[in-house]
């Protein structure tokens, strides 16, 4: 695909602006092919300008932070830190999720579900009083002023204008270009490597009802391990009697609906090895203690999602224990497995 733009030079000729370059994504074994959203094509031109962007203060009020920041490639574009900080140190409500193959994530973004698109996504935190808290409309100035981007959006976008839409456009560009697919399962599933014994007794463990894993991490959707049927979840962290009791509302907040009441995004099971803390509310350091969680049990809520308190209701039924109560040895084997999903050359 190449786009041809015109603008006007200072003595009024016409200037033609750089034909695009199509940006072509990897064919990988065993993924579906890439979404394509014939609303922001990506191109090799607006990826650069989304990556410089992506890694660049310039969008923060006091040009400290950018979106790197809080989404370090070494821990696979997530946060380290329980709450990521914003300007002025501020502390966000959240652990930041991690960014991995998310031209095939859907259903809304955030934890809390708050945008419908990825290009939103993109553009969200830059006015958002605890994270980068600019403006737009100075982000825009800000940008403007600088020949180096402006000669960027030109090739891009084919305009030497800076605006919130192409800079969210270059943004998501850039963000569905972090895609991971080279993990030791990764490689297993093509037929390059083999699984060890335990790692084997965990696959067999996450995808049969011995863990209930694969109702909201389903291995069928390999890009992501999100069921395409299940987005948001309330996965029973909490012990909540009332809907008003629950301490983040989640994805109610912003439907109004009583029953999304402490419902979160079901994050991604890529690259567990170097996400940690766990949770939107970071309240897990490990993944043993992950494990354990769903082991012992999840808490009585009113939104609890159904799918879960249909499978611990059966579980007492026949073993009077509510959680999968897992050996220590099939604890280890499921941790092995999803040690599995991690790809080292993503966070290089």
């Amino acid at each position: 695909m190449s786009l041809s733009f015109y603008a006007c030079k200072k003595d009024n000729t016409i200037e033609e602006a750089p034909k695009t370059t199509a940006y072509v994504a990897p064919s990988i074994q065993n993924f579906r092919t890439m979404p394509i959203d014939a609303a922001n094509p990506m191109t090799v031109e607006g990826i650069a300008l989304g990556k410089k962007l992506f890694f660049d203060p310039i969008l923060s009020r006091d040009s400290t932070i950018s979106c790197s920041s809080c989404h370090k490639q070494e821990n696979s574009f997530s946060d380290p830190r329980p709450r990521s900080r914003g300007v002025d140190d501020m502390p966000g409500p959240r652990h930041s999720m991690a960014l991995i193959n998310l031209a095939w994530q859907k259903d809304r973004f955030f934890w809390d579900g708050r945008v419908s698109t990825l290009k939103e996504q993109a553009g969200l935190p830059i006015e958002d009083p605890l994270e980068m808290h600019l403006p737009i409309a100075q982000a825009e100035q800000r940008i403007q002023r600088h020949p180096e981007y402006v000669d960027m959006f030109w090739k891009a976008f084919g305009t030497k204008t800076v605006t919130k839409d192409l800079i969210t456009k270059a943004i998501e560009q850039f963000e569905k270009t972090l895609l991971s697919y080279n993990s030791k399962f990764d490689k297993y599933a093509r037929g390059e490597m083999e699984l060890s014994a335990s790692e084997l007794r965990g696959l067999d463990i996450f995808k049969t009802e011995k863990g209930d894993c694969f109702h909201c991490h389903s291995s069928t959707a390999p890009e992501v391990f999100i069921s395409p049927d299940r987005t948001f979840a309330n996965n029973g962290l909490d012990s909540v009697s009332s809907v008003l009791d629950f301490a983040d509302f989640g994805l109610g907040k912003f439907t109004g609906n009583t029953n999304d009441y402490g419902r979160f995004k079901i994050p991604t099971l890529r690259n567990l090895a170097f996400t940690a803390p766990y949770m939107h509310d970071a309240r897990f350091a490990t993944l043993d203690e992950v494990i354990d969680f769903y082991n012992d049990g999840p808490k009585g809520s009113l939104t609890l999602e159904p799918i879960m308190r249909e499978k611990a209701n059966k579980r007492v039924e026949l073993t009077g224990h509510w959680g999968l109560n897992l050996s220590t040895q099939e604890k280890a084997d499921l941790k092995a497995f999803l040690l599995t999903l991690s790809d080292s050359t993503f966070i290089r």
